[in-house]
């Protein structure tokens, strides 16, 4: 394999079984990865199982992601079970060593919150705003803005909710999705919110069932191709 200039642009040309294959080096030659750092929802969990069941991988959203994209991304799961916004330099931890080995075109996806607005029975938008504009202050810090994709997470519970505490989730939800909202303009990354997408939920009405893991890549594929034409 060798490296040659023509006409100021970079080529890299390898001779395999006979053929010569010329390429140009360029971004969109370069596999890029995405990662997507978020909670059970990100992680595939499955309510019907127990101790952290999880569906198939040709089932989670993120698998699907990642085939519907092809050779030219690298799709990381980074989804853990329970996971709230990370908060202090205790909770960035595990963020900063996602971030080590990224190049700054690479993507960290961020999708989190729906813990810390049902993980309490007196859920606070405003404070789960207030730890997003704090962790995306940290973020945007060590990896460019426009290589940073913030996700406001999927409703809960059901349009018509007869629980009356789910009726105050789904309002500190779609309140905390609008502070997301503006935390995007605020630091200048890519946002959308995912509820727009109506995913189907599982029978725990918290989690996405195998349909709306399906409307989750489907939608996602359809945004990163016509935000980014394919590519970052």
């Amino acid at each position: 394999m060798f490296v040659y200039n023509d006409n100021n642009s970079v080529s890299f040309v390898f001779r395999c079984f006979g053929l010569v294959i010329g390429t140009p080096v360029t971004d969109n030659n370069i596999m890029r990865t995405i990662i997507f750092y978020g909670d059970s929802n990100t992680y595939g969990y499955d309510p019907a199982g127990y101790f952290g069941g999880r569906y198939p991988e040709g089932v989670i959203w993120t698998s699907l992601v990642q085939k519907a994209l092809g050779d030219g991304w690298k799709v990381v799961n980074r989804g853990m079970n329970g996971r709230q916004i990370p908060y202090g330099d205790i909770g960035f931890a595990y963020a900063e060593t996602l971030l080590k080995g990224l190049k700054k075109t690479d993507i960290f996806a961020v999708m989190l919150g729906t813990n810390d607005i049902l993980m309490t029975d007196r859920p606070d938008a405003g404070a789960a705003v207030i730890k997003m504009d704090m962790f995306l202050e940290w973020l945007t810090a060590r990896h460019p803005a426009e290589s940073v994709l913030l996700i406001a997470p999927p409703q809960v519970g059901r349009e018509n909710e007869p629980d009356a505490m789910y009726r105050k989730y789904r309002e500190e939800v779609k309140k905390m999705n609008a502070g997301f909202a503006q935390l995007a303009r605020q630091y200048g990354v890519r946002f959308v919110d995912s509820s727009a997408w109506d995913p189907e939920l599982a029978f725990d009405l918290d989690h996405l069932s195998e349909n709306g893991h399906r409307t989750f890549a489907e939608k996602m594929t359809e945004y990163m191709k016509g935000e980014y034409n394919g590519t970052f």
